[in-house]
C-alpha cells in the first residue's frame, strides 16, 4: 500500500470521501487524467476538510499519483479479465472441405568430404 514515510510518521492516506469523489472525477473525464487545475483544486479542497485543515496539507502530486495509479490498475484490471473483452468468435464455415495438396519432392543437400576434411553440400537435381 506505498511506501512508509522515512520519518517514522504515518503513512499517508486519501479518506473514504476524497477517493469517492476523485473516482467520480476519473469517470467523468473517461479514465483520462484530468487538467493540472482540476488536480490543483482537489488538493487545495482536501487540505481545507475539516478532518485535514491545521494537520496535513495534501500535495497536488499525491493527487496526480493516486490518478496516475488509479489509471494503472484499471487498466491492469482490463487486461486480465477477459470477460470483459467484447469478442465474438468466428463462425466456423464446414461448407468448404479441406484438401491437402501433394507437395513437390524437393532437392536435399548430399553432405561431400573435401580433401581437406571440410563437409562441403552437394545439391542433387
Amino acid at each position: 500500500m506505498g511506501r512508509p514515510p522515512s520519518n517514522g510518521g504515518p503513512a499517508f492516506r486519501f479518506t473514504q470521501p476524497e477517493v469517492t469523489e476523485m473516482e467520480a472525477i476519473l469517470q467523468e473525464h473517461n479514465n483520462a487524467m484530468p487538467a493540472r487545475d482540476v488536480l490543483t483544486a482537489l488538493a487545495e479542497k482536501f487540505s481545507e476538510s475539516p478532518d485535514r485543515k491545521g494537520k496535513i496539507t495534501v500535495q497536488m502530486k499525491q493527487v496526480w499519483n493516486w490518478f496516475q495509479n488509479k489509471r494503472y490498475a484499471i487498466r491492469a484490471k482490463s487486461s486480465k479479465t477477459p470477460g470483459k473483452l467484447n469478442i465474438t468468435p468466428l463462425a466456423r464455415d464446414d461448407s468448404t472441405p479441406v484438401r491437402s495438396m501433394p507437395q513437390q519432392p524437393t532437392a536435399a543437400p548430399i553432405p561431400a568430404a573435401s580433401a581437406s576434411g571440410r563437409m562441403l553440400l552437394l545439391l542433387s537435381a
